[in-house]
């Protein structure tokens, strides 16, 4: 009983993006590394606003446990609140900041995050990286590897906030594919993880297919090639973003 009351409790606190319209679709993929948990330490949300503009926050706190997932959930509603108090992506980024600092149990604890803003037109994303992986650009012709300039984690140097934004131009059937690191650090040899490069490969692989289906292979090919060596030994997440108009 007690461990059904467990699962019913993680799923209630599982990311549903929170979207007013139909213009947008957010595709995603959550896998936590530890057994038999549906929560971990990797965290996402997306919200659309009364002004149709779409926010986007995917982030990761350092660690694996119970406690790594309990702070992901705490930075998660955080977010969304400050997103619904009109909130700017740097003061989103400075209060996670500060809930992560007062809420850790580790001073070693940190949280590399990205922060997304599509407004309405569908033409350009505002990217805010604080120490992300960089993200793939879906278009008609190909996908690219974008790498913002990425400011410190949460936590490392609590006040330093070097953050800074990136715009990245778009066209009408462009989508972005955002992850956390567990999908990179994939080993896919003894001494070799799929990186960047790698992942660029994958996806160019299976460029033809949609949103959800195209982070479902994804993740698919590698764990796939990952699992001679152990596996996927991280937490993944993986979000496939887009305005829906014009496709």
């Amino acid at each position: 009983m007690i461990a059904q009351e467990d699962i019913s409790l993680e799923r209630g606190l599982l990311p549903a993006p929170a979207l007013r319209e139909d213009n947008f679709s957010a595709a995603a993929r959550y896998i936590p590394e530890r057994a038999h948990a549906l929560l971990c330490g990797d965290f996402y949300d997306v919200v659309q606003t009364e002004d149709s503009t779409v926010h986007v926050i995917l982030g990761d706190v350092s660690g694996h446990g119970a406690a790594e997932a309990a702070l992901a959930v705490h930075l998660r509603v955080a977010w969304r609140t400050a997103v619904l108090c009109g909130k700017t992506q740097f003061e989103r980024l400075r209060i996670l900041e500060k809930i992560l600092v007062d809420e850790r149990a580790d001073d070693d604890t940190y949280t590399t995050a990205v922060s997304l803003v599509f407004p309405p037109g569908g033409l350009s994303v505002e990217v805010v990286s604080a120490g992300h992986p960089g993200l793939l650009l879906r278009s008609d012709e190909e996908i690219r590897w974008i790498e913002p300039r990425a400011g410190i984690a949460l936590g490392l140097f609590p006040g330093y906030e070097d953050w800074t934004r990136t715009d990245v131009s778009l066209s009408p059937r462009d989508s972005v594919v955002l992850f956390t690191d567990g999908l990179i650090e994939a080993k896919t040899a003894p001494s070799t993880r799929l990186g960047e490069e790698g992942l660029l490969r994958l996806a160019m692989r299976h460029g033809h297919l949609p949103g959800q289906e195209f982070i479902d292979a994804l993740v698919h090919s590698a764990a796939s090639r990952a699992a001679p060596y152990g596996g996927l030994a991280d937490d993944v997440a993986v979000l496939h973003l887009g305005w829906i108009t014009g496709r």
